[in-house]
Order: C-alpha cells, then sequence, then structure tokens
C-alpha cells in the first residue's frame, strides 16, 4: 500500500505517458479511491482525513486570484515591467522583484502561469538568452511565496492545520525570504548583461478599478488573517473570496459563475486525493521512519530530499504527520518551498514555467536549470535553518 501512494505522488508531475495525458488531479484522485477500495482506509476514515480548512483556505486565494487575472492585472505588469527592463539584466531582477512580490500575496503556481507568456513573447527575437529570466521567474515566485501563507499551497495547508498566527508566519519566514532573494540575485548576475536589448511588448489594457479592487480585497484577506487569529483561515478566505465575486456581479457586471468557472478546481481536487492518500499511511513504516528524524538538521534534510523525490506538496502533507511544535512547521514550511528550486519535479511552479516556455518554443535545459537552482536551494535552505533556529 505504501508503494501505491508513493507511486502516484511520483507520477503527480507526469505529463503525457506515450500518447497519453496525464492529469495531477485526476492522479491524485484514482489514487485516493484505490486506497479506499483495497481496503487500505475506510471511506469514513478518508473523508476524515480531508482538511476542510485549507481546502477552503485554498477555494478563496483562488477565487481572488482569478477575480485580480480577468482585471489585466499580471499581463500588464509583465509588459510593463518588459517595457521599462530595456536590458537583459534589468529584466531579470525586475522579473525576481515582481515574481517575489506577486507570489508572496497571490499564490506562486498563478504568478508564474501568467507572467511567462509575456517574457517569452518580449524575448522572442532578442539577443537576450531566456534562461536567465525565466529562472529569475522560477526562483522569485518560489522564494516570494515562503513570505506569507497565502504564497504557496502548502504555506496554506500549514497555516490552515497548525497553531501559527498569520503574523508570525510572516515574522519569521518574511527575513529568510528576503535574504534567500539576494542569494538568487548573486546567482543570476553571471547569466545576465547589461548591454543586451530586447523588443517591447505591446502592454494590454488594465481595468484599473477592477484591479484595485481585486488587489484590495487580497489585502484585505490578510489583513483579516492577521487580526482574527482565533477563526480559521480557511473560513475568512472562503467568505471573502465568495464576497469578491458577489462584489464583481455588482460592481462591474461579471457573472458570478464566470468568475468561479476560471477558478483551478483541479488544484482543490489534488489536495483532497492527497490527503486521502496520506491518511491510508497512518499507522505505516514510512510514517515511523520519517518521525524519527528528531534534529534541526535531520528533518531539515529530510523535508528537503522527500520534496525534490515527490515534490514539495505531497513531501509536505507527508511530513506534517510528525511535526508537534511551531519550529516544526516554519521549518517544514521553509524548506519545502526554497527545495522547490533545485530540480524540476520539486515544484508545480518550475513545471508550469518550463511548459509555458516549452509550448512557444523557449527551450530551458534542464542541466542549467539544476546547475543554478540545486545550488541557490541547497544554500537558501541551509540559511533558513540557521535563522529559524537563530530566532528561537
Amino acid at each position: 500500500m505504501t508503494a501505491l501512494v508513493l507511486g502516484t505522488f511520483a507520477l503527480l508531475f507526469v505529463r503525457r505517458i506515450r500518447a497519453y495525458p496525464v492529469s495531477r488531479a485526476v492522479t491524485s484522485a484514482l489514487g485516493a479511491v484505490c486506497v479506499v477500495a483495497i481496503g487500505a482506509i475506510t471511506l469514513e476514515e478518508a473523508l476524515a482525513s480531508v482538511h476542510v480548512g485549507t481546502i477552503l483556505l485554498l477555494f478563496g486565494m483562488l477565487a481572488h486570484v482569478d477575480a485580480l487575472a480577468r482585471s489585466g492585472f499580471y499581463t500588464w505588469a509583465a509588459a510593463r515591467l518588459v517595457q521599462w527592463a530595456g536590458t537583459g539584466r534589468r529584466l531579470t531582477y525586475g522579473t525576481l522583484c515582481l515574481a517575489a512580490g506577486s507570489s508572496a500575496f497571490a499564490l506562486n503556481d498563478a504568478t508564474v502561469l501568467l507572467m511567462t507568456p509575456v517574457l517569452v513573447v518580449a524575448l522572442h527575437g532578442s539577443r537576450v538568452d531566456p534562461v536567465a529570466p525565466l529562472l529569475a521567474v522560477i526562483l522569485g515566485a518560489n522564494i516570494g511565496s515562503v513570505a506569507t501563507p497565502l504564497g504557496n499551497p502548502q504555506n496554506a495547508y500549514i497555516l490552515s492545520r497548525s497553531e501559527l498566527t498569520t503574523l508570525e508566519f510572516v515574522a519569521a519566514l518574511g527575513p529568510v525570504a528576503l535574504v534567500s532573494l539576494a542569494v538568487a540575485a548573486a546567482f543570476l548576475w553571471p547569466l545576465t548583461r547589461a548591454d543586451a536589448p530586447f523588443s517591447p511588448v505591446e502592454v494590454p489594457d488594465l481595468d484599473t478599478r477592477w484591479a484595485l479592487s481585486s488587489a484590495g480585497f487580497l489585502l484585505v484577506t490578510f489583513l483579516a488573517l492577521a487580526a482574527f487569529p482565533g477563526v480559521e483561515p480557511g473560513f475568512i478566505a472562503a467568505s471573502l473570496g465568495i464576497v469578491h465575486v458577489a462584489w464583481l456581479q455588482f460592481y462591474r457586471r461579471v457573472p458570478g459563475n464566470d468568475v468561479l468557472q476560471g477558478v483551478d478546481w483541479s488544484i482543490l481536487v489534488l489536495f483532497v486525493g492527497m490527503f486521502v492518500l496520506v491518511g491510508s499511511l497512518e499507522g505505516t513504516a514510512l510514517l515511523e521512519f520519517l518521525g524519527g528524524f528528531d534534529g534541526v538538521a535531520a528533518f531539515a534534510g529530510a523535508t528537503f530530499v522527500l520534496s525534490n523525490l515527490v515534490s514539495n506538496v505531497p513531501a509536505v502533507l507527508v511530513l506534517a504527520e510528525t511535526v508537534d511544535d511551531a519550529s516544526g512547521w516554519l521549518l517544514l514550511a521553509a524548506v519545502s518551498t526554497l527545495a522547490g528550486n533545485a530540480t524540476p519535479i520539486a515544484s508545480a511552479a518550475t513545471l508550469i514555467v518550463l511548459d509555458q516556455a516549452a509550448r512557444s518554443g523557449v527551450d530551458v535545459p534542464i542541466r542549467r536549470l539544476i546547475a543554478i537552482g540545486f545550488p541557490v536551494a541547497l544554500l537558501t535552505s541551509a540559511l533558513a535553518v540557521v535563522m529559524l533556529v537563530s530566532m528561537g
């Protein structure tokens, strides 16, 4: 049964088997159906293993992100960055900062999905090496998402599952994200040229009032999470997400169904399936083995390795069963996310960038990605451990 669960996790980032497409959400859900069918977990236990608070928190954030994207904000911001940059070096560092800032408050997967196509268009036919700006998207999105519980799905889960408050999360991991960005910037420097120009792209229209109101809902959600630490985070995020959709119906006369159809429901299906899969591991030798990593260095190492074997989201769900204090949750959030820069399979955001670039004919060699991403991931993870331990 453990082999079935780990095999399912391994397949989560396989996009195609010969001529057959493979969906992450369907793979996760099918694995959940299988463990219930073979009796590894009862139906009642499977339902109880689904962490509703996390599902609600993710739904709320996905609703906010889709509403903001519909205003044209992401493509507008990326195009304005390209217009401002003028050279490959400025584009690379501008991309690093924009991706980090956007991911801190609005999910890293959405940031890279919407920024990458604009960058690819700008780089097409230019003398700029496309690898540096595209690596900047990956590194910026993953590192920026460390800073807040709204930055990525695994952080949202940790906020909902742990006793951490939003302010405690940001106070501990915000500085880690800033130091890690500096490390990423240093590693990107040799890949950039200050004199490599490129053609500007057309800046799309932006519905400014819509964008401001949607960004306001994101800000209010963050402030509400910080102001009401005793209230279930998922309830706050989902409630404000629904209010956001209702506001668009009134303010912009956009049917709520249109916004809800744009929500990436596959992420929610993915998580439900993974919750059941992890629930089926209860009492297995695998969890006993992982629970044996008591020391900080050992636990951080296990998190880094497991994140690069099955990706960071499944790794967090599995390792969460062995965490019992705030320091452990913070360490898990930091290392699992920073480890996502090491290899293509460690983070969904990385795969999204590679997939988007490949669709437009831009190849990012895996060896070049690992040559930069792995040392950045290793060094930033080590610095995160040192910083978190020194904080007490």
